[in-house]
């Protein structure tokens, strides 16, 4: 151990004294000169940018003002072949602008299987319903509609029949007993 500690600062001993000393020097540029360039007296400017015209705007015509026919470029139109026309937009619906505010949602205390309808059973058939529940003040359903269905129509029938058996402790707000809606996902899975 002893040897291993002196052979360690013999070593760093001769370390520190063999090595060359480190001077800072300032960088110096090796050649200098200075060249003289002589600047025109004149310039030549470059030619200006052609000029844009000004988009045309259009202009209305004030409502005591007949508009002129010609004025416009629009094409004849013809309302002979009603049946290429695409269907109206339905009208909106009374649901889609209802809207509950509740501080507590309703909470679900009754649930009921629906039942799995016999073809999709023999069919294999499984999938989810996303219903919209509207649920009263007083815990029952109201309504149901379907959100989002990937099952067949007799598997959502199903769905919904069951959902208007459900029993709710009512949405509050504040202390208040309110109705609300809730979406609820029914799974139809074979075991």
């Amino acid at each position: 151990m002893w040897n291993a500690f002196i052979a360690a600062i013999t070593f760093h001993v001769l370390m520190v004294a063999l090595t060359p000393k480190i001077t800072y020097k300032p960088f110096v540029l090796r050649e200098q000169y200075l060249e003289a360039v002589e600047l025109p007296t004149s310039f030549e400017l470059p030619p200006p940018p052609k000029e844009v015209a000004a988009p045309v705007v259009p202009i209305e015509a004030a409502s005591d003002e007949e508009a002129d026919a010609d004025a416009g470029d629009i094409a004849p139109t013809s309302f002979t072949d009603l049946s290429a026309l695409p269907p109206p937009p339905p009208p909106p619906s009374e649901q889609a602008q209802e809207f509950y505010a509740f501080d507590e949602a309703p909470v679900l205390i009754k649930f009921v299987n629906p039942k799995y309808p016999d073809l999709a059973r023999q069919a294999g058939i499984e999938g989810t319903v996303l219903l919209n529940v509207l649920v009263g003040d007083d815990g029952k359903v109201m309504a149901v509609d379907v959100i989002q269905s990937d099952v067949t129509p007799a598997m959502v029938k199903s769905a919904q029949d069951a959902a208007r058996q459900f029993m709710f402790k009512p949405a509050k707000q504040r202390t208040v007993a309110v109705k609300a809606r809730v979406a609820i996902p029914i799974r139809f899975k074979l075991h």
